[in-house]
């Protein structure tokens, strides 16, 4: 179990994202408005975060592929992780970009 919790990890933190994001905006909504400064700024903190775990679920899966040489099934799971945290990674960018620009 705990090797699909590693080699699914960048899903599961773009998941969590997106739940936060919308949570965090409708929240924003119901406070005040969504695109309210304060709001935004908070939704963008929390992207931060989302991309820091990204990345670094991102190298860590890196390095323990290359210290998995001579496993095939090791070296596939973290073949898979990289992959999984890359793209969630640049997902979480390119879902934080909105906020970023404005509206």
């Amino acid at each position: 179990m705990q090797r699909w919790f590693y080699m699914l990890g960048g899903m599961l933190v773009w998941a969590v994202h997106f739940v936060g994001v919308y949570a965090i905006a409708s929240i924003g909504d119901v406070v005040a408005r969504a695109d309210d400064p304060t709001w935004r700024m908070i939704g963008l903190g929390f992207s931060v975060l989302c991309v820091l775990a990204g990345v670094t679920l991102f190298f860590q899966a890196v390095r323990r592929g290359r210290a998995a040489a001579g496993d095939e099934v090791a070296t596939l799971a973290s073949l898979l992780a990289t992959a999984g945290a890359g793209i969630a990674t640049i997902a979480i960018i390119f879902q934080t970009l909105p906020t970023v620009v404005g509206y």
